[in-house]
């Protein structure tokens, strides 16, 4: 269940759903002053299971030993989005991992082979993003801009805990395998990794690597700690495109992931992915 840390804000969402207050054109500085914070901080648990990914038999577990898909589930990143709302730049970094090990995978020597973890990802006010991170023990630093990732808006509709979210998929010649949520509820087109471009903000995340939920909405007084957050990210990310041996372009990430997502569904699943409702 996401908590909100701030008793006002849950009373605002009340008040707001009583006299229907529309967002869908949100007046940003009419909502700087409702919220009376500059920052936004969220937080998302990340999870290395999908429903891409996982098979029949990875649900499948004995009398004396969990499923693979619970060994995976206990896997969680913690991260943090920090959302400047004057200019709406933006920093998701990696805070934590933690695990917990079910029945039968009590060995610490038993690890999980992980595809891809995000480090970091900024999003400018001009709208470019710069993003660290592993995929399949090689580091990225690439760049892009917001709208790499294009996406197919749908009607499908579902309350999150609590908020009212839409669906979302992403364009398959741009990045298979991936479905959003997003609210308008918190008019904030923005969300974790680089999912972002939507009319509000992405709650859940699922492509064939992971899924990405949010747990926890707080409203921040203390711009200087998320300028220097932003700064120190920045600047690493700066120092490594000038060094160019780890440096890349967005778009031929995505390319070069979203070939490794159905290729591995392929394998896994012993027949290539097939979109729903296409033929």
């Amino acid at each position: 269940m996401i908590r909100f840390k701030r008793n006002g804000f849950i009373l605002f969402l009340a008040i707001a759903s009583f006299i229907a207050i529309s967002w869908k054109q949100p007046d940003n500085a009419k909502y700087i002053q409702k919220t009376r914070k500059q920052i936004i901080k969220l937080t998302y648990t990340s999870t290395p299971v999908s429903q891409y990914r996982m098979t029949e038999s990875d649900m499948k577990s004995s009398p004396t030993r969990a499923s693979i898909y619970d060994f995976m589930k206990g896997i969680t990143d913690y991260y943090s989005l920090y959302i400047n709302l004057k200019n709406r730049s933006s920093i998701y970094v990696l805070d934590s991992t933690q695990q917990v090990r079910p029945m039968g995978w009590e060995n610490p020597r038993t690890r999980a082979a992980l595809s891809d973890t995000v480090l970091f990802s900024i999003k400018t006010p001009k709208n470019i993003t710069l993003k660290h991170e592993w995929v399949m023990n090689q580091t990225f630093y690439t760049e892009g801009k917001v709208g790499d990732i294009k996406w197919e808006l749908t009607n499908e509709e579902r309350v999150i805990d609590g908020l009212n979210c839409v669906k979302a998929i992403s364009d398959e010649d741009s990045y298979p395998m991936l479905t959003v949520w997003y609210t308008k509820d918190i008019p904030v087109s923005n969300g974790p990794s680089i999912y972002q471009g939507l009319p509000g903000l992405v709650v859940r995340a699922e492509d064939y690597f992971r899924t990405i939920q949010l747990s926890k909405i707080e409203y921040l007084d203390d711009v200087s700690k998320f300028k220097k957050l932003y700064e120190t990210k920045y600047n690493t990310f700066l120092e490594e495109k000038n060094r160019k041996k780890h440096y890349g372009i967005e778009p031929i990430l995505l390319i070069k992931k979203g070939d490794m997502a159905n290729s591995s569904y392929e394998f896994f699943h012993k027949k290539p992915y097939k979109r729903p409702n296409r033929k």
